[in-house]
């Protein structure tokens, strides 16, 4: 099956639908009865997917959208996610991406802010943060339900339709301009944008990142440079998962156009496993914390099982080291070395593997840092996380590793097309077509993320002599303390989460003369811990007030401490009973910390931690 790329993101689409049109390109289970049978997957070929979204593309015109108006979706990621943006691209009008977990306000300000049009919405879940905004939405003139149980809320509004309804609505449309859809597809220019995706915002108001053709396609056409010996087209399936809101969401859809695979959509984050056993994935996008949480489990069975699978556990692991370390450092690993290890990946990593659905060959992994221990047991393992790295403003991955050229701990080497160079500050500057446009509405911000060509990232790293990319903070997160120290909160926040009973770490201490932290626990670790050691509790509230578990979590913070400097070490902390999370406004829909915000929040506890007096914990 042929790798296809052309200049633009909707003639690849329509390249891949005529070239392979009985091929399968999409598997879902259906979520209503009207789409087929409930809890079995179906299967969509790329004809079948075209004669949607042309039905789709049609209604969006029938209902007076035109080349450029904006039109946003808000859902999780499904297959009515991929129909609604195709068509989007269809009517040559722009996608609006809105993460299903924001708040009402968000949802609002994003909708008024972009113009937006029209929304597609998931269900009565989504349709209840608008339902009463209609005052607050003057641009907004159509809503097109995923979900048709959703319009039991419309109380007869003539501007809410199902996604059934826009497609005969659709019918009609197509008969009166027959050619139109292929005519808006072959007519979009590079320039052309295609999506303005709203940055998740660590700090301050959301911004709009204006995405073109050329942008895209640039990823894309990078993709297929690196990957194009790996990637098998038509015999590839990946179980998709990640907010197709965010970029590499986007990026994950419309490479299915380019490759050929099956994109198969997982029924929600807590089914994933299953959803993995049934497909049986050969290629994954994910984020460090499934693989994070993945190594968690794994360690946990091992100490679960009998003292003969621990044994066997641990000499797979050393196997696995033996035969890797020279690897790491450029040399070559010893026969007896190659010859255990490929025994231990028959028998204990086998095992490992097929929990997974047991063809997955690689992960591309991206969003936040993946913890260098973790990676090397996965690598191990026989599953290869390619780390890479990119932002939303620079259409995703700008670096990646690949099998080829892999090192663990970087985000790999920069992409073809793309030019890297680090300022005198440390901060990273990029040049690409893979940049955006410019913020939507924005043109001072726009101008203040340049010099000359160099986009100016925000965050912080080097490259090594072999050209591989490392970060090691954000910009604004760096800690001055008020003895002129400069330090890196992420490097001591990923250090943390190799420490077994600290699920989260925000470290604080800006302007301050040493640092504190604000930590969350692994909940199930701490009340198994409590119950094995014969500690009463009655709510989890008080368990974590109990002095054996703030000593627990100083063993884990002294640990942490002997890897630092001096300087960085943490001195007091205190334990919260919750963790952060995107409702409580702590986190972004991507996951990133709002250090501001937390900050912010949690000002008394923060000061109280400098107060005279104070001891260790709290």
């Amino acid at each position: 099956m042929p790798l296809i790329t052309r200049k633009t993101v909707s003639d690849t689409y329509l390249t891949r639908v005529k070239a392979t049109p009985l091929a399968v390109g999409f598997q879902f289970k259906p979520r209503n009865e009207v789409i087929g049978p409930l809890g079995v997957w179906k299967k969509v070929t790329f004809g079948a997917f075209d004669q949607e979204c042309r039905l789709l593309s049609y209604g969006l015109m029938g209902l007076g959208i035109e080349p450029q108006d904006h039109i946003a979706i808000l859902s999780t990621t499904r297959y009515e996610w991929a129909l609604a943006d195709i068509a989007i691209l269809g009517a040559k009008a722009v996608t609006i991406p809105v993460y299903a977990s924001n708040i009402a306000d968000d949802i609002v300000f994003i909708l008024n802010h972009s113009e937006a049009k029209l929304v597609f919405l998931e269900d009565a879940r989504q349709f209840e943060k608008i339902i009463d905004r209609q005052n607050d939405l003057p641009h907004l003139k159509h809503i097109v339900l995923f979900e048709p149980g959703a319009m039991n809320l419309a109380m007869g509004r003539k501007d809410v339709l199902t996604l059934q309804a826009l497609k005969e609505l659709g019918r009609r449309e197509q008969v009166k301009k027959p050619n139109q859809f292929e005519d808006n597809l072959t007519s979009a220019a590079p320039t052309d944008l295609i999506t303005i995706c709203y940055t998740s915002g660590t700090t301050g108001t959301p911004k709009g990142a204006m995405i073109s053709h050329e942008n895209m396609m640039s990823v894309l056409d990078d993709c297929v440079t690196v990957f194009k010996k790996q990637i098998q087209s038509e015999t590839e399936r990946l179980v998709a998962f990640l907010p197709a809101s965010h970029i590499i969401g986007k990026v994950e859809l419309l490479a299915t156009f380019v490759f050929g695979w099956q994109e198969c959509y997982a029924e929600n984050f807590d089914r994933l496993i299953d959803n993995m056993m049934e497909i049986k994935p050969t290629i994954m996008f994910a984020v460090p914390r499934i693989f994070e949480k993945a190594h968690q489990t794994i360690l946990a069975n091992v100490r679960s099982g009998s003292r003969l699978e621990k044994e066997a556990f641990q000499w797979a692991l050393r196997s696995g080291k033996e035969y890797f370390e020279p690897i790491w450092n450029d040399q070559k690993p010893k026969l007896i070395a190659t010859t255990q290890y490929q025994a231990a990946k028959r028998t204990i990593f086998k095992k490992i593997l097929s929990r997974f659905g047991g063809k997955l060959r690689f992960t591309i992994c991206g969003g936040a840092p993946l913890p260098k221990d973790v990676g090397q047991i996965f690598q191990i393992i026989g599953l290869p996380i390619l780390e890479g790295y990119g932002l939303t403003e620079t259409s995703a991955p700008v670096t990646l590793n690949t099998l080829e050229h892999y090192k663990l701990g970087s985000v790999g080497r920069p992409l073809p097309e793309v030019s890297i160079k680090i300022a005198d500050d440390g901060e990273i500057l990029v040049k690409s077509k893979k940049v955006f446009c410019g913020y939507y509405k924005l043109p001072a911000e726009t101008r203040d993320s340049f010099s000359s060509q160099w986009f100016h990232t925000g965050d912080i790293g080097y490259l090594d002599q072999d050209g591989f990319l490392f970060i090691t903070d954000r910009k604004k997160d760096l800690i001055v303390t008020s003895g002129g120290k400069n330090i890196a909160p992420q490097k001591i926040e990923n250090l943390a989460k190799n420490f077994p009973y600290i699920h989260q770490i925000v470290v604080h201490g800006d302007q301050r003369n040493f640092l504190t932290a604000l930590v969350t626990l692994d909940r199930d670790r701490v009340i198994q811990y409590a119950q094995e050691n014969n500690i009463l509790f009655s709510e989890y509230s008080e368990l974590i007030k109990n002095p054996k578990i703030k000593y627990l979590i100083q063993k884990d913070i002294d640990g942490l401490n002997s890897e630092l400097a001096s300087f960085e070490t943490i001195k007091r902390f205190i334990i919260l009973p919750r963790d952060f999370s995107i409702e409580s406004g702590e986190l972004t829909p991507s996951l990133k910390v709002k250090r501001g915000a937390i900050n912010l929040k949690y000002k008394p506890e923060l000061d109280s931690l400098y107060s005279a007096g104070n001891g260790t914990g709290s």
